[in-house]
């Protein structure tokens, strides 16, 4: 007869698990808000600027043939859709071989990470920083320095002068385009920097720009250079076509692809093979993407300019906020130093706005970073921004009695 062994120990997460604790207080709004609220918190895009219909017919479309429902709704390749992926690489400008779709952005910098650092190494990432970055990051058991970031992005600079003093980074991780939290664009001086940096240094650059295509000033500098050993490119479709379709890219260099497919084959297998359809059916008819990309970047550009001035009108000289070229957020910088921003976006949203402080973008300098605030203006209409900034400084002045 077999013994039968009672345990009174709990059931347990496995220790990569119990460990993980969050970066940041990313999201967390403070305070109980109103049901009714005005979120100027999220980065979605504006569902008025999503082609929902298209997307509805594209689906229609690809299940009404026999063939194609097949193949839709069967397992896909590993990499991703062919025909996705030679429209992303003639946009790239790369080959083909050396794109895979992803889950999404984040699920491509997670696999970014996971292929090219190893535990005990150290990834540079920019200061302020996008926090679920971190997290993903949290599963290399890679440590994390920060470099600060100016009007033109990621200080090079001050990455060399710490370069030069010993730091010997894996990776680097960077929003190139209206960085999430600031809105900063890179400049074209210092993604050459930046390149000849990681060539020099021997790290990797990872560059996800999610944005990049939201520019209505100014013309658009080339991503980080695909041609070198050094960079890869994430990008997503969630900010043109939607967040819930879960559909990105990653180009790779060659040494990268296959530890990037051997990670994703331990995981995911493949994204939706019926998305990957509908979108393909989409984006390969002449002018479609670059149209939906035109009517919501016209449409970002009205409200960005309807919040700042709707900001500068009920702040005065109380705040200092610059007008974005692109993107979806505003960071406006509180300039009395006795200002706790914290508190502040805690009364606004009791008071009905929701906002995120800088608090939790910060990774080095807390104190400096920690008097802005992040504010989207992407979903809300012209008269929830007048009164999203009218309740902020409502909640500005009751925080400083």
């Amino acid at each position: 007869m077999t013994d039968v062994i009672h345990t009174t120990t709990p059931p347990s997460l496995a220790v990569r698990v119990a460990g993980l604790t969050a970066p940041s207080a990313f999201g967390r709004v403070l305070g109980r808000p109103p049901a009714d609220a005005i979120s100027l918190a999220g980065g979605s895009p504006a569902v008025e600027a999503l082609p929902s219909a298209d997307l509805a017919a594209a689906v229609a479309d690809v299940l009404r043939e026999q063939s194609r429902a097949a193949a839709a709704l069967d397992y896909s390749a590993q990499a991703g859709s062919p025909v996705l992926r030679r429209w992303l690489a003639d946009r790239e400008g790369v080959d083909a071989d050396r794109v895979v779709i992803t889950n999404g952005a984040l699920h491509g910098l997670s696999l970014s990470f996971l292929a090219t650092v190893d535990p005990g190494t150290t990834v540079v990432v920019e200061d302020p920083t996008y926090p679920l970055a971190l997290k993903a990051l949290q599963l290399t058991g890679a440590d994390v320095t920060a470099i600060p970031v100016d009007g033109d992005g990621l200080r090079t600079d001050l990455l060399e002068e710490r370069l030069r003093a010993g730091l010997r980074p894996s990776a680097l991780y960077t929003v190139p385009d209206f960085q999430n939290p600031t809105g900063r664009t890179l400049s074209v001086e210092r993604r050459a920097h930046l390149v000849e940096l990681a060539e020099k240094y021997g790290f990797v650059v990872v560059s996800d720009n999610p944005y990049a295509e939201l520019r209505w000033q100014g013309d658009r500098p080339a991503d980080l250079d695909a041609s070198s050993d050094r960079v890869i490119r994430v990008n997503t479709f969630s900010k043109t076509l939607g967040p819930g379709l879960r559909l990105g890219w990653a180009v790779l260099p060659e040494w990268a692809h296959q530890g990037f497919i051997d990670l994703r084959s331990r995981s995911d297998q493949h994204p939706s093979s019926l998305t990957q359809a509908a979108v393909a059916e989409l984006v390969t008819r002449p002018g479609f993407f670059d149209g939906v990309v035109a009517a919501a970047t016209a449409l970002y550009r009205h409200r960005a300019a309807v919040f700042i001035d709707a900001l500068r009108a009920e702040f005065g000289d109380a705040i200092e906020v610059e007008v974005p070229q692109g993107g979806v957020f505003a960071w406006p910088r509180f300039l009395d130093r006795r200002a706790d921003v914290d508190e502040i976006t805690a009364r606004a949203a009791a008071a009905g706005v929701l906002l995120l402080p800088g608090s939790q973008f910060a990774v080095g300098d807390a104190a400096e970073i920690s008097r802005y605030a992040r504010a989207s203006f992407g979903q809300a209409d012209d008269d929830a921004l007048r009164e999203g900034a009218r309740r902020l400084a409502v909640a500005y002045r009751e925080a400083g009695r």
